[in-house]
C-alpha cells in the first residue's frame, strides 16, 4: 500500500494546497492520502487566522486523514519543524513524503543536501540563532549558498536531513510551487496565491478578493468566526512581558542574550502587537524570528524544555480527522506500536499535553469553546 504524508499548516487552505495534494496522490499513485498538519500555532510564529477542527474538516475534502504536528516541531525552526512531520509520518507507517520547493526538483535538493553536510555545523548554527540571524541566514553564512535561502527549500533541506537522522524508509518527493512567493504579501493575479496574501486579505479587509483562491463558504467561516491573529494575544502577552522578570524571559525558547531587557523596555505604552514589534525590531531580528518568540512566551516554551525534549521519543499520534478511507487504514494501524488517539480522554493526554494547552490558550482569543477534550475525532464520507 501507497501512503503518502504532507506535512502542512493549511493557514487558511486554498488552491494551492489543493494541487499540491492532487499532485502528489498522482506522482505517488497513492492508496492514502495524510496531512501532517500544525495545529492551532504555526511555523511563521503566528496563531493560526482559523481553528485546527475547521481547517481539518476544509482539507478533509481532499485528504484521508490529518493528523496534528506535535507543538514544539509546529513554532519551531525548519529543522525541528522537519523532524517532527517525518516522525509523525514514520509513525503513520508513510512510504512517501512530497513536498513543495521553489527548485521542484529532488535531486538538486539531494546534491545540495549533501553539500550542506560538510558545511553546516549544529553548534554554530545554533551559535548563529542565538547571536540573532535567521534559520535562512544562519545557513547561507555557513554554506555560502544563497540557493538555501528559499523558505521551502530551506523545509524540503530539513525533510531531507529528518529522514537521515531518523533513518526513515519513507521516498521523499517534491513538486514545484506554482504560486506566487510563499510570503508574498499581495493577492497574485494567477490562480494560487500565498498564504500570506490570504491572511492579510482576510485580516486587513473582508476577504472578498480572497475567495477565488479558496474552497467555497471558507472565507465566510472565518469571517464569522472572527479571524485569529497575533493581535489578539496582545493583552495577555503585555501581562506575561510586564510581569515576568529579565531572568525569567531570559529563560524562553530563542530568547538572545539582552533581548529580554529591550521586550520590557518596548512594552511600556505599546497598545497594539504590530506597533510593539515595530518598536522591538532591529536589522538583526527578523520579524518572522520576533513572531516566533512571542508565542514561545505566550506558551511558555523554554530552552530546557527544547532542550529536554526529543520528538523520537513520542509514540502516540493525535488524529484530528478521517475519512471512510483513512478510518480503514486507521484500523490497520491499531494494536501496534504507536498509540493513535482519536478522541482525547484522561487516559491518553499525557501524551499531547502540549497541544491540549496551546488549544487552551487559543481559545482566549477564539472563544469557540472547543478543547481537545470536548471535540471529537471529525468523520467525513
Amino acid at each position: 500500500m501507497r501512503v503518502t504524508s504532507l506535512i502542512t499548516e493549511y493557514n487558511p487552505f486554498h488552491n494551492g494546497h489543493i494541487y499540491h495534494i492532487n499532485e502528489s496522490r498522482k506522482v505517488t499513485d497513492a492508496d492514502i492520502v495524510i496531512a501532517v498538519m500544525s495545529g492551532n500555532f504555526t511555523q511563521r510564529g503566528e496563531a493560526a487566522v482559523i481553528d485546527k477542527f475547521i481547517r481539518t474538516r476544509y482539507a478533509l475534502e481532499h485528504v484521508d486523514l490529518v493528523a496534528e504536528l506535535p507543538l514544539k516541531s509546529a513554532v519551531s525552526f525548519a529543522d525541528d519543524f522537519a523532524l517532527g512531520g517525518v516522525h509523525t509520518a514514520d509513525l503513520l507507517k508513510s512510504t512517501h513524503l512530497v513536498f513543495g520547493s521553489e527548485s521542484g526538483d529532488i535531486d538538486a535538493l539531494r546534491r545540495l543536501h549533501d553539500d550542506m553536510e560538510g558545511s553546516v555545523n549544529k553548534d554554530r548554527l545554533s551559535m548563529l540563532i542565538r547571536q540573532g540571524y535567521s534559520h535562512p541566514r544562519a545557513m547561507e553564512a555557513m554554506t555560502g549558498n544563497p540557493d538555501v535561502g528559499g523558505s521551502n527549500n530551506i523545509l524540503g533541506l530539513g525533510y531531507l536531513k529528518a529522514l537521515e537522522v531518523l533513518d526513515s524508509p519513507i521516498t521523499p518527493l517534491t513538486i514545484k510551487r506554482q504560486s506566487n512567493r510563499y510570503n508574498d504579501p499581495l493577492l497574485s493575479e494567477g490562480a494560487f496565491s500565498s498564504a500570506t496574501s490570504l491572511r492579510n486579505s482576510i485580516m486587513d479587509g473582508d476577504g472578498e478578493d480572497a475567495k477565488r483562491f479558496m474552497p467555497p463558504g471558507l472565507v465566510d467561516e472565518i469571517l464569522a468566526a472572527g479571524p485569529v491573529g497575533n493581535e489578539s494575544f496582545f493583552k495577555s502577552l503585555k501581562l506575561l512581558i510586564t510581569h515576568k522578570t529579565p531572568e525569567e524571559l531570559r529563560e524562553i525558547y530563542m530568547m538572545t542574550e539582552g533581548l529580554e531587557h529591550r521586550l520590557k523596555a518596548m512594552i511600556r505604552g505599546a497598545d497594539h502587537y504590530d506597533e510593539y514589534m515595530h518598536r522591538v525590531k532591529t536589522k538583526r531580528y527578523t520579524w518572522t524570528r520576533l513572531n516566533r518568540l512571542m508565542t514561545c512566551i505566550l506558551l511558555n516554551i523554554r530552552w530546557r524544555d527544547m532542550e529536554n525534549w526529543d520528538v523520537r521519543d513520542l509514540e502516540a499520534v493525535r488524529i484530528l480527522g478521517m475519512n471512510s478511507k483513512g478510518r480503514e487504514y486507521l484500523s490497520t494501524l491499531k494494536g501496534g506500536e504507536t498509540e493513535i488517539i482519536t478522541n482525547v480522554n484522561k487516559k491518553n493526554a499525557h501524551h499531547i499535553t502540549d497541544e491540549i494547552m496551546a488549544t487552551d490558550i487559543y481559545n482566549i482569543a477564539a472563544a469557540t469553546g472547543r478543547s481537545d477534550f470536548n471535540t471529537p475525532v471529525i468523520i467525513t464520507r
